[in-house]
């Protein structure tokens, strides 16, 4: 028999069908159809099972909740996607939207009413850097950012002009890892 997101694609469906596993995590079967249909209009049909192909059988039903989050962030916000969404503090947006496709309902891009980082908050961390950086030592080999996720270290090391900061140092508290490819 088939599964619902084939049913939905209308293709051919088997037990050994790379579709089904993706659509478990999601309750009801009208609901897996809606997220089916959405996730393949948004990155093409052939394309949806190109990735979910790509990626270990484990890691598929991951994959397909990231893909379906990523296509409404990008519907509702086009320009930076979920990343923005979450970025600025309006998962809750991407979240709703993920909702409304379960439930069949259609999105739209929100234009106004998304909140986004003020200016001077923006201002006040680079000011911050750069009174800091000017007190330290400049050197022109510490001019990038890097990124450091070696087991050894406890953290995320950043270096801007000089500005060398742990992340604690920036944020004034420990940042939260979030698991996204559980």
């Amino acid at each position: 028999m088939s599964c619902n997101g084939c049913r939905a694609l209308r293709k051919g469906c088997s037990q050994s069908c790379i579709l089904r596993p993706c659509l478990d995590w999601i309750e009801s079967p009208q609901a897996q159809s809606n997220a089916t249909l959405f996730v393949s209009k948004f990155f093409g049909r052939s394309d949806l099972m190109s990735f979910i192909g790509a990626v270990p059988e484990n890691n598929r039903p991951a994959l397909f909740q990231s893909l379906l989050f990523e296509a409404c962030g990008r519907t509702v916000n086009p320009v930076n996607g979920a990343l923005g969404l979450l970025s600025t503090g309006n998962w809750h947006l991407c979240q709703v939207a993920v909702k409304t496709v379960l439930s069949g309902g259609a999105l739209r891009p929100i234009g106004a009413g998304i909140v986004t980082p003020s200016q001077t908050e923006a201002f006040h961390s680079f000011q911050k850097c750069y009174d800091n950086s000017t007190s330290k030592e400049s050197d022109l080999e510490k001019s990038s950012v890097t990124t450091s996720f070696d087991s050894e270290e406890s953290g995320v090391f950043i270096s801007f002009d000089g500005c060398d900061y742990d992340v604690r140092d920036v944020c004034g508290e420990e940042p939260k890892l979030l698991n996204l490819f559980v």
